[in-house]
């Protein structure tokens, strides 16, 4: 298990000395850097709404072959795989037929530690239309999609006509969701307690996944009512229904009791300091002395490095109104909620599992 100590972060250090510290990106940052740059982003998004990298998979591909099972131009599919070689996720062994580079392999739909949902949301066209309108938002605070389309995202997501974009959405979260579970698995301890309480984890995957793993643990999964029928599915599917409940819970008016580890994730990035830390208190009024809170986000450094998180920060501002967070931000945040920021857990994934207690 990998841990980084709150009191060593990066932030303490130099910035020179961060500098020199910083990695060579790995194949996932790749990805999501390709997938937030402009012209890159739609490349990108053709690629995976034409299946280029599934049509590719493991072999070397002519582009003539490939524009023909792709029913695309293949001229003009040429010139955007051009493109795509010049950032590291096709390459050309022979002048016109391609190969996936260990990056464009994260794009195939089912393998193993696919990114292929989550960028195909982050190239979605509908960030264009909110990134032209940016500046309305650094000038006046206002989350863009709520001066653009006058409601906010998710309620905005929740209507019929919407449904389509809704689901690419989702697939993106789900899609990180499974590539977040063996590294948070791998990362820590859940098996040392007693009863979990997932607060907003979707259909309940990682909560299942857990369970799974460790035969000593029950689990509650705290969802809107809306997604619960398809929790319950999932939980009997995986033969957990005796371990395992899903309830309604709205966690800005309360959160359910009796765990002795209340877990989010990807979920206080998406709110702004107080309605966080409405949340947050919610869960203090019931944790248990002894009790432990772990939140999975991006936590960002003041260094140069490139971090996928730092992008997913600007997202915030376009869509949610929420923001990404430093470790000393989630130390002060989580003090005003009445927890003490305890370390700091890196994993194999773009998140660290923030863990605090009750203070």
């Amino acid at each position: 298990m990998s841990t980084v100590i709150a009191e060593t972060s990066p932030a303490a250090l130099p910035y020179d000395v961060l500098e020199q510290q910083t990695p060579s990106p790995n194949p996932a940052e790749i990805v999501f850097q390709a997938g937030l740059g402009y012209i890159v982003s739609a490349c990108v998004n053709v690629a995976i709404k034409l299946n280029i990298p599934d049509l590719i998979g493991d072999g070397v591909v002519d582009i003539k072959k490939l524009a023909r099972m792709a029913g695309s131009n293949e001229d003009y599919l040429f010139r955007v795989l051009r493109v795509l070689e010049s950032h590291q996720i096709v390459s050309r062994p022979m002048r016109r037929a391609f190969q996936l580079t260990a990056a464009g392999q994260l794009l195939r739909r089912g393998v193993s530690g696919s990114l292929a949902s989550a960028v195909e949301w982050i190239a979605d066209p509908l960030h264009l239309t909110l990134y032209s309108n940016l500046r309305h938002s650094i000038e006046t605070g206002e989350t863009t999609f709520d001066a653009v389309y006058k409601q906010p995202f998710f309620e905005w997501a929740s209507h019929p006509e919407n449904a389509a974009e809704a689901a690419v959405f989702n697939n993106a979260m789900t899609g990180i969701s499974e590539m977040c579970i063996p590294a948070f698995l791998d990362a820590y301890p859940f098996g040392s307690f007693g009863k979990i309480v997932d607060v907003g984890g979707g259909h309940g995957a990682l909560l299942r996944a857990i369970l799974k793993e460790h035969a000593n643990v029950r689990g509650t999964l705290a969802e809107m009512a809306a997604l619960l029928d398809a929790a319950n599915a999932a939980i009997v599917k995986d033969g957990l229904a005796d371990r395992c409940e899903a309830t309604a819970c709205n966690f800005f008016d309360s959160v359910p009791v009796d765990g002795d580890l209340y877990f989010m994730k990807h979920i206080i990035h998406d709110w702004a300091d107080e309605p966080a830390l409405q949340v947050l208190r919610n869960i203090r009024a019931v944790i248990p002395a002894d009790g432990k809170l772990v939140l999975a986000e991006a936590v960002l450094d003041d260094s140069s490095a490139p971090h996928f998180g730092k992008f997913i920060d600007i997202e915030m501002i376009a869509f949610v109104g929420g923001k990404e967070r430093t470790s000393e931000e989630f130390r002060e945040l989580l003090s005003a909620a009445g927890f003490a920021l305890q370390r700091i857990v890196s994993t194999k994934s773009p998140l660290s599992l923030v863990e605090a207690v009750p203070c």
